[in-house]
């Protein structure tokens, strides 16, 4: 009888030999991962236009914005948009423990941060997706990757004109599925995809903010080990065989032009960060859920909801952090932010003020310094 051992540890592999990608383009570069800005600011970053030769890449430009911002210009850095590598979608895991007599979690939607340059006539349009998690797929005899994004458990399409770039202030927006997910019960995707030509993007330039490379707290690694009991024709009794096979925990990804989504952190220039798309999340039953998890970040629900004059965000941090709360409406135009700033490992729950609004829905927007983050509807009733 087989029996399956997991060990949450990091493994010191080498994944040299795994594919990494250079730009051929008028001048060849390679992607950095060490957030090098090349001396270019926001301001003149965003008058850019995306022309053949002109953008190369997406870097990041280091700023006192939490999460940090990649922008579209010429040189190396990380991707989460529009690049000349025609980079068709990014996407990244959620976990999920659900506890077995609550059955209540569904997906509403997505709240994103997009920022660049935006044609004012751009026909161009993103997918927002919610994704469950494919199947492990192996690499060889000892590795296999835990999953890519798999089938749609539901999308909503958005043209570029309305992500908010450009916009004087509110650079994160909601972005709303026709209708909720089933119950979501298992770990799933939340991300973008997309469909154009960079040669004739005619202007639009549009990025995802993510946070510094190397805040990811998640574990790269699984050590599997897998003890057999085999019949020994010697000693006439079962003898244990043990094999040890690695699984790649993949975190984020993204889908290259030829269709296949990639792990960031060991196929695609060894990103190790988080972006700036996060799900919005309804927990009818915040006592029976565990959990959703990404990251350095657990959201488990708000209670009471509906809500009259306050409610309650209750979430756990696995390291040190700061932490927003924005209450928005449901287009994610923010009402308040309450920061909280310094909070330690463990549990906490943060009253949030209802009662000076008027009935209706509303979004919570948890944030922490390290990119993760997590949204929320709560209904307020009078």
């Amino acid at each position: 009888m087989r029996k399956l051992f997991i060990l949450a540890i990091a493994l010191s592999i080498n994944v040299a030999a795994l594919a990494q990608r250079t730009v051929h383009s008028p001048a060849t570069v390679i992607r950095s991962v060490d957030g090098i800005s090349f001396g270019l600011t926001k301001a003149n970053v965003n008058q850019r236009t995306t022309a053949a030769g002109d953008t190369v890449a997406l870097t990041n430009i280091p700023a006192a914005d939490t999460p940090l911002v990649m922008y579209a210009i010429p040189g190396g850095g990380y991707l989460t948009g529009t690049d000349s590598f025609g980079d068709q979608g990014f996407a990244e895991r959620y976990d999920i423990d659900v506890a077995a007599d609550d059955s209540s979690l569904v997906i509403i939607g997505v709240v994103a941060e997009f920022h660049g340059v935006v044609n004012p006539l751009s026909t161009h349009t993103v997918s927002f997706n919610a994704w469950s998690v494919g199947v492990p797929s192996a690499i060889s005899s000892t590795y296999a990757y835990s999953g890519f994004p798999g089938l749609s458990l539901n999308s909503v399409v958005v043209p570029f004109t309305q992500l908010g770039i450009g916009a004087a202030a509110d650079t994160i927006k909601a972005y709303l599925f026709p209708v909720a997910t089933s119950t979501i019960q298992n770990s799933f995707f939340i991300g973008y995809t997309m469909a154009y030509n960079f040669t004739s993007l005619a202007g639009d330039t549009i990025g995802l903010a993510c946070s510094l490379n190397g805040d990811r707290t998640s574990v790269t690694y699984d050590t599997l080990h897998y003890i057999d009991s085999v019949w020994s024709t010697t000693d006439s009794m079962y003898v244990a065989d043990t094999v040890i096979d690695t699984t790649i925990n993949v975190q984020n990804a993204t889908q290259w032009s030829d269709g296949v989504w990639h792990d960031n952190y060991t196929d695609n220039d060894s990103l190790y960060n988080d972006l700036a798309i996060y799900p919005i999340v309804v927990i009818g039953n915040p006592t029976g859920v565990k959990g959703v998890k990404k990251n350095n970040f657990t959201f488990f629900g708000c209670f009471p909801n509906p809500a009259q004059n306050s409610t309650n965000i209750r979430f756990s941090l696995l390291k040190n952090a700061d932490v927003s709360i924005q209450l928005a409406d449901m287009a994610g135009h923010c009402i308040s932010t309450i920061k909280e700033e310094g909070l330690n490992t463990g549990e906490h729950i943060v009253p949030v003020s209802t009662s000076e609004l008027p009935s209706g829905d509303y979004l919570c927007i948890i944030r922490t310094s390290g990119g993760d983050g997590m949204a929320t509807k709560i209904t307020v009733v009078k």
